[in-house]
Order: structure tokens, then sequence, then C-alpha cells
């Protein structure tokens, strides 16, 4: 039986052709192993805030990795009868 709860998880996507051009700063730092999203704000000291999720992953994973470590289990769950969902903003 599929363990039973709602998990969080959030991908970081690389920089893009236009924020590359201008020079734009990396604003957001993952820590994939604690699960952790950090937001700094440009050009300020302020410390980063600090979020934490049940999983994060950084600019450098792609779907396959994700697919096999979140959506096979979710689609297995599926097949033996129980609910699964996947939102993806």
């Amino acid at each position: 039986m599929p363990e039973e709860a709602v998990k969080v998880l959030v991908r970081c996507r690389p920089l893009n052709g236009r924020e590359k051009g201008l020079k734009c700063k990396q604003v957001v730092k993952m820590k994939s192993s604690l699960g952790q999203v950090q937001l700094f704000k440009p050009n300020s000291s302020d410390p980063p805030k600090t979020f934490t999720f049940d999983g994060a992953y950084d600019t450098d994973s792609n779907s396959k990795t994700i697919y096999e470590e979140l959506g096979f289990p979710l689609v297995e769950g599926v097949l033996e009868g129980y609910n699964g969902t996947v939102f993806a903003y």
C-alpha cells in the first residue's frame, strides 16, 4: 500500500536565454539533500529566505530522474487502485 501523504516538491529551472542576455543573477539556490530552497534578494546583504519541501530539484535535474523517483511510484499506486495526482505549475 502506498504511503498516504501529500508531498510538495519543487524544481528550479535554469536561466533562459533572455535572462542570460540581460546578465540576470541566479537568485534561487537549491539544497536538494535537505529539500530546501533559498531565495536571495539581488544586490542586497539581507540573508536569504529559506523554504523546506519534501523534495527539491536543482537546475541540472531532468524529467526522467524526477519521473523515476516520484511519478513511477505514483503510477504504480494508481494501478493498484489508489488515488494519485500530479499538479505541475
